[in-house]
């Protein structure tokens, strides 16, 4: 009876927390199996461990025969790891890639046992709180002095920020109201795995300045799939401000920031020019251009520069200079 017993209790075990080959499937993780640090305690509202002993659902249990996988992500601000249990996904969310619903790259976590519901631990260089019905409380999690955040009384976080320095590692938890608490308890020992190693950085990554914005035109400029050779430059008339056609060349120049100072960066041939040709921003709408400078500038070197081009309203303005031109800049980071 004491056999069929421990049986029963197993078989429920495996229900409750899925089964299967949990194996992470995206090929561009860097994944290995490996025993994640002990966790002494929790203050997230939900114990990942009582008295030192984690449930027997756990793969961080002691003994425990399910698979653990170490998962990582790169990016320009660093690298951003955490151990993921059997029965839980990790997705990788690569920088402009469009799957985070905030944040700049890194993990979207989803257990098997929910049917919805994820957390996505990304890097922010920009996190902002509504303080309606906002409570915080300072934690200690994977090392840093966290804040988890909670609105409307809700019975669990809705986000928990790492660490009070830009860029920031963030965790927010999206439509997870259904969850149970063996779902939470496991989301919170996998975020007490959490390593950002900023001594590994990789790619390029664009980044907001006050330049990027036009008021008197309702315009934003902002860039994506930056690399050394080139970059996505995109515009967006966010208002209407009663402008004539909006016009932009192909022309642009690029600057670098050196010690504090904005530096023209050189041309590696004489006399670059470039095609005379204009093209329209759709009112309140969005355009926007490939930009490869291979052939003016070579490869850049690693550091934070920026993008200026001019943007012509051929409506009467008030703003401008005497031909209605605008110049707009966006800055970005190649990594090294």
């Amino acid at each position: 009876m004491k056999r069929f017993c421990v049986v029963m209790v197993m078989l429920m075990t495996i229900a409750a927390v899925g089964c299967g080959n949990n194996k992470v499937a995206d090929r561009t993780a860097s994944s290995t199996v490996s025993e994640p640090e002990a966790v002494e305690t929790s203050t997230l509202g939900v114990p990942a461990v009582k008295d030192g002993v984690y449930g027997e659902w756990s793969s961080f249990a002691t003994g425990s025969a399910y698979e653990k996988q170490i998962v990582s992500v790169g990016g320009p601000y660093g690298e951003m790891s955490v151990v993921v249990p059997e029965g839980w996904t990790a997705e990788i969310s690569a920088v402009d890639d469009g799957k985070l619903t905030y944040g700049l790259y890194g993990l979207i976590l989803k257990s098997k046992s929910a049917d919805a519901g994820q957390i996505e631990l990304f890097c922010s260089d920009s996190f902002g709180v509504c303080g309606t019905g906002l409570s915080q409380k300072e934690i200690t999690l994977a090392g840093y002095t966290a804040h988890a955040g909670t609105y409307d009384d809700h019975e669990h976080w809705d986000f928990i920020t790492f660490g009070d320095e830009r860029p920031q590692i963030v965790a927010q938890s999206i439509d997870c109201d259904s969850w149970i608490s063996h779902m939470w308890e496991e989301a919170d020992t996998i975020l007490d795995t959490l390593k950002f190693d900023t001594s590994k950085t990789e790619g390029g990554i664009g980044q907001y300045i006050s330049d990027s914005e036009v008021e008197a035109l309702g315009l934003m400029m902002s860039v994506s799939n930056v690399t050394a050779l080139g970059l996505t430059v995109h515009f967006r008339q966010y208002e209407d401000k009663n402008t004539g056609e909006l016009i932009y060349g192909e022309d642009y120049t690029l600057e670098k920031l050196e010690s504090e100072k904005w530096e023209a960066v050189p041309m590696v041939i004489d006399n670059g020019v470039f095609t005379d040709i204009g093209y329209n921003i759709p009112k309140n709408g969005e355009a926007e251009i490939e930009t490869n400078w291979e052939w003016l500038y070579g490869n850049l070197e690693p550091g934070t520069y920026k993008i200026t081009k001019t943007v012509l309203d051929s409506g009467a303005s008030s703003e401008g200079d005497n031909l209605n031109r605008y110049t707009m800049s966006a800055q970005f980071l190649i990594a090294g």
